[in-house]
């Protein structure tokens, strides 16, 4: 979850202007929309309100455009697709208080924000040896390096996104079929992987060895009181910067977690040759186009179509 300069002090509670507008479009666009989680829109909306209230803005008749571009200045220094998300966002919530009838001004409009450019940045990855290194740094005779190590392997070996690993259960894993079965949270799309051998040994390791005792089906755990699964917006950034730290890497610019051994498998297998619809179907998107943006970390395939100095300079 990444955290802007905006005001994340106040409580939601204290906000009655939030309380009475956001549950409303939330359940509006769950339901209309078909959108089944909302956490970014939450995110958004929660620091919008916060926003206004250090205001005093109290009645959505108060909102002008000048309220609107205020708000998406706080993210001026951030990157574009951050910027694009929120904005997004921001521009739904109007459009639906403007055909509500709980605004009568436009301000749709206001929200003036270049959209990304995609691929403008390519994924941050791993080498090989340093994956390696990362998951050989982890203490696995404790509980809580046990359960690390098994969250690791999923995202290094299986590609699961920290969500998808943060929800896991019990009967999704199939040990007599050596499958993973689950549905995305994601894209809510059915996915199915083979329980690899070294995924297999760090699941029952954990399960038998390390795991509280706790009636909850998922299989991940905290383990500080109180013993339960992973709050929904729980990253797990927590276990990627111990791991790190264990294994003395440093990742220059920006941090992204578990997804960094999901990049990094995406590249690897691009590497070995592996088909894009084939590692696109590995890690769960809906469409071959994402996958796409692996290839801009392909260095043996870019070197391959890559101009000599001379040719250049003909």
């Amino acid at each position: 979850m990444y955290h802007l300069p905006l005001p994340t002090r106040v409580r939601l509670d204290q906000l009655p202007l939030h309380q009475e507008v956001v549950p409303g479009y939330l359940a509006f666009v769950r339901e209309h929309r078909g959108r089944r989680t909302t956490r970014q829109l939450e995110d958004c909306l929660a620091r919008f309100f916060a926003w206004l209230g250090e205001r005093r803005i109290n009645d959505l008749e108060e909102l002008n455009a000048a309220h609107i571009r205020g708000f998406l200045d706080c993210f001026g220094h951030y990157a574009r697709a951050t910027i694009a998300t929120n904005a997004s966002a921001l521009r739904g919530f109007l459009r639906y208080l403007h055909v509500q009838g709980m605004l009568r001004v436009e301000l749709v409009h206001a929200v003036e924000v270049p959209g990304p450019y995609r691929r403008s940045r390519p994924p941050q990855v791993l080498s090989d040896g340093d994956v390696e290194r990362l998951l050989t740094a982890v203490d696995r005779s404790t509980a809580l390096g046990k359960r690390d190590y098994a969250m690791l392997v999923l995202a290094a070996r299986c590609g699961l996104r920290p969500s998808d690993i943060r929800q896991l259960r019990f009967e999704h894993v199939n040990w007599r079929e050596q499958r993973i079965v689950f549905v995305q949270s994601k894209t809510q799309r059915a996915l199915e992987l083979p329980l690899l051998a070294e995924v297999d040994e760090a699941l029952v390791d954990y399960i038998r060895a390390g795991r509280p005792r706790c009636p909850a089906r998922e299989i991940f755990l905290r383990h500080v009181a109180p013993i339960q699964p992973f709050s929904p917006c729980n990253n797990l950034c927590g276990v990627m910067d111990r791991a790190l730290r264990a294994a003395g890497l440093e990742v220059p610019g920006h941090r992204s977690g578990l997804y960094l051994l999901r990049h990094s498998l995406a590249t690897r297998m691009l590497g070995c040759g592996v088909r894009l619809a084939t590692i696109s179907d590995v890690l769960g998107h809906v469409s071959a186009d994402t996958t796409v943006s692996y290839t801009q970390v392909d260095m043996v395939q870019l070197r391959s179509v890559s101009l000599a100095e001379d040719e250049v300079r003909r």
